[in-house]
């Protein structure tokens, strides 16, 4: 079924360093009229239901999902007739991560039509610092292949098998590692601090996504709900923002084609 141009679609997105906000905006730029909406707003003010598809783009931490997403499927209770499709954007691999969010959508009553995944440059600084400019370019042109793929298939609002990596790899990293990490990650933000090139600026506390930063006399302060999206480190003008004792001197990463008012609530 070829898509209708009097169809509404919203691309719900969440991004802290750009590359799943390019993706959502890509992918509307080729579906009529789509809108796209940031998650950690729409978790709070509910979905739009008045839409024929619903896109949910999202990157892959610690090879499954953001918490924030998975609070915002559990909020998808028994849709039906709606054409819903996903994007995990992944820097290493994608894991399950897309069959996570089948399984939390399948529990709500709500079936996934299509999951796709999206090679993207990494941009985990407390392991590594950001690729250099010619391999993100490669990356880049690389989805912009899959986001016409995509687009085609949204379009004709085709079923697409949920992509995936092997059942071993799903097994170690998508249920054992990532169980297990994902239980601390609102507790991450003990290893956050800012060192002296902080200049009191506020952009840590205005480009985080829930919230979990406030300035106290000048510098940030964590407040113990963080989403470990990184955001606040790799947005920060100075390159103030560390994680541990590593990060100081690694490159840090944003989409090329974001800006920090893109995050700023």
């Amino acid at each position: 079924m070829l898509y209708n141009s009097h169809m509404k679609t919203n691309i719900y997105y969440f991004s802290a360093t750009g590359n799943s906000l390019v993706i959502a905006r890509d992918i509307a730029a080729g579906i009529p009229n789509a809108k796209v909406v940031n998650i950690a707003k729409a978790i709070n003010e509910g979905l739009d239901l008045s839409v024929d598809a619903i896109g949910i783009v999202f990157p892959v931490y610690m090879w499954g999902l953001p918490l924030i997403v998975v609070d915002f499927l559990k909020k998808f209770s028994n849709i039906k007739n709606k054409y819903i499709f996903a994007v995990a954007t992944y820097g290493g691999f994608p894991g399950a991560t897309l069959q996570q969010a089948a399984d939390i959508l399948r529990a709500e009553g709500t079936a996934l039509n299509a999951g796709f995944g999206v090679n993207m440059p990494g941009n985990y600084t407390p392991f590594y610092g950001a690729k250099p400019k010619d391999k993100q370019e490669a990356l880049f042109n690389k989805a912009e292949k899959k986001v016409q793929e995509i687009i085609r298939i949204v379009n004709n609002k085709q079923e697409h098998r949920i992509e995936k990596n092997s059942f071993l790899v799903n097994l170690i990293f998508s249920s054992l590692l990532y169980k297990g990490g994902s239980k601390g990650l609102n507790k991450a933000d003990y290893s956050y601090w800012a060192d002296e090139k902080c200049n009191g600026c506020g952009i840590c506390e205005k480009v985080c996504p829930v919230k979990n930063i406030k300035m106290e006399q000048n510098k940030p302060v964590w407040l113990h709900h963080c989403q470990h999206c990184l955001a606040c480190l790799q947005w920060c003008p100075q390159e103030a923002i560390q994680f541990g004792k590593n990060t100081a001197k690694r490159k840090r990463y944003h989409h090329p084609k974001t800006k920090v008012s893109d995050f700023i609530s």
